[in-house]
């Protein structure tokens, strides 16, 4: 359903009248710098790494909510890099995302049932204002917010954390997407309703033949939901695979510190804890090589001069010079 082909967004940092006059050259963060992959019809792919790792500026680039620097997004055979303004419109009611905070989503001074049915008025869904009520009731109760008149005239604020984040999953889907960007949907939750949620998004997937990117920095949810997981460092990809290969058989050294560090509910077993080194560096100004190098207890030479391609390994890819 989505490849996407070497996708780079660098966002410029504002320069002082200072740095202008001397000359100093225009500074970029590179969020995401060169990633490829691709997500099949009816898959959940998980996309996982440390805050600032690049993972929401990629599920945005994905919906072309900004602008990438360059690379291509083709979504079922359609480039979505080359669409103008009036197209991207048209053709926005096939991908949907569910953003992290509900509260910063919803505006405030706008009805709950209001607030869902604007997209179906802006893609011209349902016939009348009737159908489209009828068609906003239905996916309320779809999401369990029931009787769904009780929540049609409420504001955001009269709301709980997790009927929120139901709303803001029944705006996405009520126009019936294809595609849908998870971005940390339940991160900001208490534990029994994040796993209320993450029940009901498996039941909205087969319900309605989704397709999902699931954005997370909780690498223990994502076997729950995911078919496939990509491992983000630094604006980099650096290993793919289906999650019980990540799970059981990581490649990566970064790959290795993440699942080392998922708590382990059975407290007989012990597993051998893996922390890099440092902190994560400046995305400003990254490592020369490997990005990961500063801080892999396995690094060598090449590893900071070379940077590491994508390869596939065993059936699935990893960017890392041990694995040539």
């Amino acid at each position: 359903m989505i490849v996407v082909k070497d996708l780079v967004k660098h966002f410029p940092i504002k320069r002082t009248i200072g740095e202008i006059l001397t000359r100093v050259p225009q500074r970029f963060v590179k969020a995401v710098d060169g990633v490829s992959f691709e997500i099949k019809k009816g898959e959940t792919f998980g996309l996982v790494g440390e805050s600032g790792s690049g993972k929401t500026t990629t599920g945005r680039l994905l919906l072309r909510l900004i602008e990438p620097t360059s690379g291509e997004i083709i979504f079922e055979n359609v480039d979505i890099t080359k669409l103008k303004k009036e197209e991207l419109r048209k053709f926005r009611k096939n991908f949907q995302i569910i953003f992290q905070d509900p509260m910063a989503a919803l505006n405030p001074y706008m009805k709950i049932g209001e607030a869902i049915k604007h997209g179906l008025e802006i893609h011209n869904i349902g016939s009348g204002r009737q159908e489209r009520k009828k068609l906003v009731m239905q996916m309320l109760e779809r999401v369990n917010l029931s009787p769904p008149e009780e929540f049609y005239y409420r504001y955001p604020h009269e709301l709980s954390g997790g009927q929120r984040q139901r709303i803001v999953i029944a705006r996405a889907l009520v126009l019936r997407p294809k595609f849908v960007v998870a971005d940390e949907a339940i991160a900001m939750l208490d534990v029994s309703v994040r796993s209320q949620l993450l029940q009901l998004l498996i039941e909205l997937k087969r319900d309605f033949d989704l397709t999902f990117l699931f954005i997370t920095h909780d690498l223990a949810t994502t076997k729950y939901i995911c078919n496939k997981i990509g491992v983000m460092y630094l604006g980099k990809l650096v290993e793919i695979g289906g999650f019980k290969d990540i799970y059981l058989e990581p490649l990566h050294p970064y790959t290795k510190a993440l699942i080392s560090a998922v708590p382990e509910p059975d407290p007989k077993k012990k597993k051998k804890k893996i922390i890099p080194k440092g902190e994560v560096p400046n995305p400003i100004n990254p490592p020369s090589g490997c990005r990961f190098h500063p801080r892999c207890p396995f690094a060598k030479d090449i590893c900071k001069v070379e940077e590491p391609k994508l390869i596939d390994y065993n059936g699935r890819k990893v960017a890392c010079h041990l694995y040539k």
